[in-house]
């Protein structure tokens, strides 16, 4: 079901990219209008859940997305991606008005599927305390059952896959992380700070770590603050690890300082989080790429609305087609206020695909598994193989 707003527009058209179409309807681009919408449990369970039968999934998929604007935006967002099995944490920016942050808490009330964490966080656009939202989701969902791959979200975020889609492609990830790996430059991090597990007091019981891992520094790196990960990644970092001295050691620099702890986890080879990779790449001064998010940086053509934010393309109408063919899992960013023909086209599309079989391009499922993370990914690690096992109840050779 398509908003007032946008209902005029043929999303079938423009998917097939006809060129006229789309160069007149962006003349006079559709943002969303706010409504008055109920929300009693009835009433939201009723817009959110599909009325259609969903086929049981081999795993769930959580989502951990902070959020502080666009209410009906993110409970569009929620539609649809929504399955029973799959999980939705939000936290809340400190920044969100008092009727946002109530409409979020009544959703948790009303699906058991959604949590909402209890820590506010002022958050920025150099990224302060991004990473110590995102590290709140995970620890509640790690105490939830039932989900096999976490995605690390922002507000303006969509998902450009199915949720069959993208448990396919995680299945094809085969326990590796995927995370947006670059060479980390010096003044990233302040080297005032020691950076060792010790003193980072790092390891929740030092018993569990070997006494050169104790030692150890970490091996710094940065990239996307987008990120599949496994959930025994999750694990590692909840209940093995500690994050919270590192978390706050990092919030202290001031610039783009979410980009940093989960790629340098990721390389830290030495303190072996499950589902990582190498910091052999970072090392030789390589860019490891990922399939999580499909964002366009200021001078790439590929950005057919020409309007950007932060320097990051806001997609328009006339990204649609293309982006529907993409690879990637989630595109960053659209936002409402600008054009919502675009973020209701996908949904669209989405649901098409998910309830009604529509196939416009084949999922090649060769460009997941071939990423180098995955072949690479160290399967002999007894704490990997072991939550690997205990949660997809997979046995890996």
């Amino acid at each position: 079901m398509r908003r007032p707003e946008t209902a005029h527009v043929e999303c079938e058209r423009v998917l097939r990219d006809d060129k006229e179409y789309v160069k007149k309807i962006s003349k006079n681009r559709t943002t969303l209008v706010a409504q008055n919408i109920s929300m009693t449990c009835d009433n939201l369970r009723r817009r959110i859940i599909p009325s259609g039968k969903l086929r049981p999934l081999n795993f769930g998929v959580a989502y951990a997305r902070i959020v502080y604007e666009s209410y009906e935006f993110i409970e569009d967002e929620l539609r649809s991606s929504y399955h029973p099995q799959n999980v939705f944490c939000y936290s809340v920016d400190r920044k969100a008005n008092a009727n946002f942050n109530k409409r979020i808490k009544t959703l948790a009330k009303c699906f058991p599927n959604v949590v909402v964490t209890k820590a506010r966080f002022d958050i920025d656009s150099a990224g302060h305390f991004m990473n110590h939202a995102h590290y709140e989701c995970l620890k509640l969902l790690a105490n939830i059952s039932g989900w096999g791959y976490v995605l690390l979200m922002q507000n303006y975020d969509v998902m450009i896959k199915t949720v069959y889609e993208t448990v396919a492609i995680l299945e094809k990830l085969d326990g590796a992380n995927d995370v947006h790996i670059r060479p980390c430059e010096p003044g990233r991090w302040n080297r005032s700070y020691k950076w060792d597990a010790r003193s980072l007091r790092l390891y929740r019981d030092e018993k569990l770590a070997t006494p050169a891992q104790l030692n150890a520094s970490l091996t710094f790196a940065r990239g996307a603050v987008h990120a599949s990960l496994s959930r025994a990644a999750v694990h590692w970092m909840v209940k093995i690890v500690d994050l919270s001295v590192l978390l706050d050691q990092l919030n202290i620099k001031a610039h783009a300082i979410d980009e940093i702890l989960i790629p340098t986890l990721q390389v830290s080879d030495i303190f072996d989080m499950p589902g990582r990779f190498t910091a052999e790449c970072v090392k030789r001064g390589n860019v490891t790429g990922f399939i999580t998010r499909i964002e366009v940086w200021i001078g790439n053509k590929m950005c057919q609305s020409g309007r950007f934010r932060h320097a990051v393309c806001i997609y328009g109408i006339e990204d649609f087609s293309w982006l529907s063919r993409h690879p990637k899992i989630i595109a960053n960013k659209m936002m409402p206020d600008f054009d919502y023909a675009i973020v209701d086209c996908m949904h669209e599309l989405i649901f098409n695909r998910t309830h009604l079989g529509q196939a416009n391009d084949a999922l090649n499922l060769t460009v997941y598994e071939n990423q180098p993370y995955v072949s690479l990914v160290d399967l002999n690690n007894d704490v990997f193989q072991f939550l690997y096992r205990f949660y997809t109840g997979v046995v890996k050779n």
